[in-house]
């Protein structure tokens, strides 16, 4: 899925030596969906819908999200709320000399935040009551673990940056511009 590696490209080098990972909460399918894309086909053609597994582990605090799309590390808490969020900036065009003086350069800021909940299964040692009605079920047989989420990426000039030449024709379709994509997934 090679659409999907554009939004987890950047956290991908976060997972290049991840050390101790902590114990295997669950393995997951992930489907993810496509809710808005105002970047066009610079973004490497994103599909609507796409189906990831995903490896999940989790040790003092830290949730460890291994998939074949990327791997990246975010702060978890009791309940299972996680947030991961990585910025950097990026030369599109240096300056350049033009026909009235120096075109500025396109320096872009690419931002990339996930947010979800994970509901951890009730063979785990937490409270499976979290997860509202479904806390029922796991006393009576179990309950698999689940993941939410969603990954935003904006892009966005600096200011004073002149980006004219990258909107259109096969580039980005605006900027700023963002792209987010829904993540449900569970154990099967």
């Amino acid at each position: 899925m090679r659409a999907w590696t554009t939004m987890l490209v950047w956290i991908a080098a976060a997972g290049c030596d991840m050390g101790d990972m902590g114990d295997l909460v669950a393995v997951v399918q992930v489907e993810a969906s496509l809710r808005e894309n105002t970047c066009g086909d610079a973004a490497g053609g994103i599909p609507e819908r796409a189906t990831l597994r995903v490896e999940l582990y989790e040790r003092d605090g830290t949730l460890t999200w291994v998939g074949s799309q990327g791997t990246f590390r975010a702060s978890i808490d009791h309940e299972g709320n996680f947030a991961y969020r990585v910025s950097e900036r990026a030369t599109l065009r240096r300056e350049e000399p033009g026909f009235d003086g120096v075109r500025a350069a396109c320096i872009v800021e690419r931002s990339e935040e996930i947010v979800g909940r994970l509901v951890r299964g009730t063979g785990s040692s937490t409270d499976a009551g979290d997860a509202g009605d479904a806390g029922d079920a796991g006393d009576a047989g179990g309950q698999p673990a689940s993941v939410t989420a969603t990954d935003t990426l904006r892009v966005a000039p600096l200011v004073g940056s002149d980006c004219s030449d990258f909107v259109g024709a096969g580039a980005f379709a605006a900027l700023p511009c963002r792209i987010v994509v829904e993540l449900d997934g569970a154990e099967r």
